[in-house]
């Protein structure tokens, strides 16, 4: 039986050659599902738990925003031009200031 590592949605070919690929690549990331509300995210891999503090289970779900790493120096700037990029469906390259769980430790994301 294979390791679902996670996965909220359907086992998915393309997901998992996604999640293997960049896995190998030492990057944090999460891949969320733009068919539903806030584009939850339904993987997260354990550069991203390792760099924000939380576990899977904790960020599985949430809004791709990350709204749940925002703190006292994220810019409202860079979160509007995030969720327009969303909405919109674009590329847009945005530098956002995010917390750990612990609050202590501000991480820079471009």
């Amino acid at each position: 039986m294979p390791v679902r590592r996670g996965h909220v949605a359907p086992q998915n070919t393309f997901l998992d050659t996604i999640i293997r690929k960049f896995d190998s690549q030492c990057r944090k990331f999460v891949i969320a599902n733009a068919r539903v509300e806030n584009c939850a995210i339904i993987f997260c891999n354990d550069g991203f738990c390792h760099m924000c503090g939380y576990s899977r289970a904790e960020i599985m779900q949430k809004p791709c925003t990350c709204n749940f790493l925002y703190g006292p120096d994220t810019k409202r700037l860079a979160i509007a031009q995030m969720a327009q990029a969303l909405l919109g469906s674009e590329e847009r390259k945005v530098e956002i200031n995010l917390y750990r769980k612990d609050g202590g430790h501000c991480f820079h994301c471009k």
